[in-house]
């Protein structure tokens, strides 16, 4: 069984940590360590991250949202924006994910109920993650980063719930 530990200390936030480092590139190619200490920063001050654990209390996943979008200085706290999460691959085939999601909107309406939007950015090039994300979001536009295409989906707060909610 998979057990959600929401980091809210400095041990947790290591572990998170570690683990996102050490993915990091199956995540996004090529991204550096720079960025992603950037990205837990955002999360430990904008938003939040969780640990997923097996039953040996090994990190086998991440998730993670800030509030507002960067660009903006983070001041738009009606949007939530979904991190880069990642499950080891044993766990990508089953309810994790989707329990994983269950998790994060738990988590973005106890940091603000009035959260109105979600958005979900993923590389275009990961087949995967964007099959996933158009089940549930429709895509608001892409953009060229340095690391390639990436496709950023949005959904209505409300209908990321009722997703969430087919699967409780």
């Amino acid at each position: 069984m998979v057990q959600f530990e929401i980091c809210s200390n400095t041990g947790q936030w290591g572990r998170f940590t570690d683990f996102y480092l050490e993915h990091r590139t199956r995540i996004i190619p090529g991204y550096r360590v720079s960025y992603a200490l950037t990205d837990v920063k955002n999360y430990m001050k904008q938003g939040r991250g969780a640990i997923l654990l097996d039953d040996a209390n090994q990190a086998i996943g991440i998730g993670c949202f800030v509030l507002g979008l960067e660009q903006n200085g983070f001041t738009d706290k009606e949007i939530a924006v979904l991190g880069n999460c990642y499950f080891k691959e044993a766990y990508q085939n089953n309810r994790t994910f989707v329990r994983g999601l269950q998790v994060l909107a738990d988590q973005i309406q106890d940091a603000n109920p009035d959260v109105r939007e979600v958005r979900i950015p993923t590389s275009a090039d990961n087949a995967y993650t964007n099959r996933l994300y158009q089940k549930l979001a429709t895509k608001l536009h892409s953009l060229e980063t340095r690391y390639g295409t990436f496709h950023v989906y949005s959904t209505p707060f409300r209908e990321y719930v009722d997703f969430c909610n087919r699967f409780r």
